[in-house]
């Protein structure tokens, strides 16, 4: 069965879109969440800089939609790599938690769990990952970046790497071939159940922080992480097949990197070409793994 997207182009009210694509995605699904811990991880790369992070008006859509669900926990989740709950506050995410009665949670400062990553040479590296992450219904609720080392950052690697707690966030960048295939390879056990990417406005160029906006206005949710991630990144002009940790993911059965169904408006109207980071070309060779790496690929 054909992976199924849910798909509003040109969209005015960030809120109204981004709600009526969850609701349209809970007539169908939605009780999966019925009485599981629900985490809500949206992006706070920065805990500054609203372009390179999520807008209010998506956590509210989210937490609203989410809430009716009735799940026995609700909570909005991030381990920031500056200040989450300063991010949190900045960005005027916190009224709407209190008003849909979500708890808040620094990832950093959850209980964890170890996991083990690898280096250039594929030597392993362990890591903490927050538990809570690993044992809730996961939520990511991303934007379409540009990315100084993956090319694109969308709903996986907002839930992947937001899962690793400070001070090992950065262990996992390790070259562009390691930190592909350590996305990929948490992704096995903290891929989002459900992907939200809001591109009322994007990032383009020297992403994940320092790029430049688009003006996109799109809204798209899935529960299958790699076709949502794919489908946002045909949206931003590349190919799925340049990302490695996509492909990766692909592999591992995590998701389709083609051949959706979509719902609602179709994505061909909505393509336009993103300005790819400076390093755009050295990134493409993530598929240039070296011995140690391919061991551990091909064991995984």
């Amino acid at each position: 069965m054909a992976a199924r997207l849910y798909f509003r182009a040109q969209i005015e009210d960030r809120y109204q879109a981004v709600r009526a694509l969850l609701e349209t995605w809970a007539e169908d699904e939605g009780h999966r969440i019925f009485g599981q811990t629900v985490l809500i991880k949206p992006n706070c790369v920065s805990a500054h800089h609203q372009l390179a992070s999520t807008n209010a008006e998506a956590v509210h859509a989210a937490l609203e939609v989410l809430h009716q669900l009735r799940p026995k926990r609700l909570i909005l989740g991030e381990g920031s790599s500056e200040d989450t709950l300063q991010a949190f506050k900045n960005f005027g995410y916190l009224a709407w938690v209190e008003k849909f009665g979500a708890e808040i949670l620094d990832l950093n400062q959850d209980a964890f769990e170890l996991r083990t990553v690898y280096d250039a040479k594929g030597n392993p590296i362990s890591i903490r990952i927050a538990k809570t992450a690993l044992t809730s219904f996961r939520v990511s609720l991303a934007k379409p970046k540009t990315h100084d080392c993956v090319i694109v950052t969308l709903g996986i690697k907002n839930l992947v790497v937001g899962a690793i707690q400070k001070p090992d966030k950065p262990k996992i960048h390790q070259g562009y071939a390691a930190i592909n295939l350590n996305i990929a390879l948490l992704a096995r056990e903290l891929a989002p159940h459900l992907s939200v990417i809001d591109g009322y406005e994007g990032m383009e160029g020297n992403g994940p922080v320092a790029g430049d906006p688009v003006p996109h206005r799109f809204a798209l949710v899935g529960s299958n992480p790699v076709a949502v991630d794919a489908a946002a990144t045909t949206l931003m002009g590349f190919d799925p097949r340049e990302i490695g940790y996509l492909v990766h993911c692909a592999r591992f059965g995590l998701g389709d990197l083609d051949g959706w169904e979509v719902v609602g408006d179709p994505l061909h109207g909505s393509i336009r070409r993103y300005r790819p980071h400076s390093t755009y070309q050295e990134q493409l060779h993530w598929d240039c793994l070296g011995h140690g790496l391919r061991a551990n690929y091909e064991r995984a």
